[in-house]
């Protein structure tokens, strides 16, 4: 095969974990950074394996602080590791359109990696895109800046975390990336390329259970952010707070736009499904904290992100006579706590 070429847009820990995997796998990788921080991501870059107690040195791919620095080469696809609030604002949507300007009559594959309330119309509007080029698709790893600050795990070597940029987990199977299959052949293309890493797998996902049940699992993150991000199971044992938190999932599962699908996940996933669902997934990280992890990430880096999910939804289920009691509470308490904490955001 020839050697695909992979623009991804953002060089943090997402992009990192992914461009490492991708570089494995033969891809010529290059990264698109804000003006003025290319040094800061010039190789070579040191990545640390939670499973196997090593670290991993990425070079050899390119890095570029304008997307028209790239005009005239061939891009097999582009991965956007932009959150969905960081996609909406200004700068955000200046990208997406200069990326959309760089790959305009191409058949360019693009990769949405951020989650938000119609956000995929904001994609295909922006950078100009037919449906059937843009995929969703997230991060199956767990990943972090190794300064985050995170505990160290029992096993791990602190000695070569902190001489890390980028630590990273993978789930028991290994699947680095998961992709909503609303373009198989598409989807197929790049896991034909991505696997060839030998070290990490892609994922499928329908695209309808991306669209409903990814969006509601932000309620559960809530609740923890209201608990202080403890591990799961103690926020499960707070029964009013777990219940809160699930019946306000329900409430958004069961929104009109989630069709028959969403009625049936809202009958399913009560208290019990869900305290399963986070629980296994906890249990499938270790040896990585995964709540001191999503106190980081969920707590903080997209936290904006995360909450205004809920309140586009909270919004959109009141203006169709829905009251969205349960996540409307949820939000005010979250909030509450955060407007309580010093130096939290907002």
């Amino acid at each position: 095969m020839s050697e695909s070429s992979v623009l991804i847009v953002g060089a943090g820990a997402v992009g990192l974990s992914l461009g490492y995997h991708l570089h494995l796998a033969g891809a010529q990788v290059t990264f698109l950074v804000r003006p003025g921080r290319a040094a800061a991501f010039s190789a070579p870059r040191r990545l640390y394996d939670y499973n196997d107690n090593t670290v991993k040195t990425f070079d050899g791919y390119g890095v570029v602080e304008d997307a028209a620095a790239l005009t005239g080469r061939r891009l097999d696809f582009v991965i956007v590791t932009l959150d969905g609030h960081t996609s909406r604002t200004d700068q955000g949507t200046a990208t997406l359109r200069a990326v959309g300007d760089l790959i305009h009559g191409s058949d360019t594959v693009v990769l949405m990696d951020g989650i938000g309330v119609d956000l995929r119309r904001h994609y295909l509007d922006t950078m100009r895109l037919p449906g059937d080029r843009l995929l969703l698709g997230f991060l199956g790893m767990l990943a972090h800046q190794a300064s985050a600050g995170l505990p160290v795990p029992a096993g791990a070597d602190p000695d070569l975390i902190a001489g890390a940029d980028i630590c990273y987990v993978h789930p028991p199977k290994r699947t680095g990336f998961t992709i909503a299959t609303s373009n198989k052949a598409a989807a197929t293309s790049f896991a034909a390329l991505y696997d060839r890493s030998a070290t990490s797998r892609i994922g499928y996902l329908n695209p309808k259970i991306a669209d409903v049940i990814g969006s509601a699992v932000f309620t559960v993150y809530a609740a923890c952010d209201i608990a202080g991000w403890p591990p799961v199971g103690q926020v499960i044992a707070d029964k009013p707070l777990w219940t809160l938190a699930c019946r306000a999932q329900s409430e958004i599962l069961s929104l009109p736009r989630n069709g028959l699908f969403g009625r049936i996940a809202a009958a399913v996933m009560g208290p019990k499904i869900t305290a399963k669902i986070h629980l296994g997934q906890e249990k499938q990280m270790l040896p990585l904290d995964t709540a001191a992890f999503n106190g980081f990430h969920h707590g903080g880096k997209v936290r904006a992100q995360d909450m205004q999910v809920l309140r586009d939804f909270a919004a959109e289920g009141k203006r169709l006579g829905r009251p969205m009691t349960a996540l409307t509470t949820l939000i005010a308490r979250a909030d509450e706590r955060h407007h309580a904490t010093p130096g939290q955001p907002t």
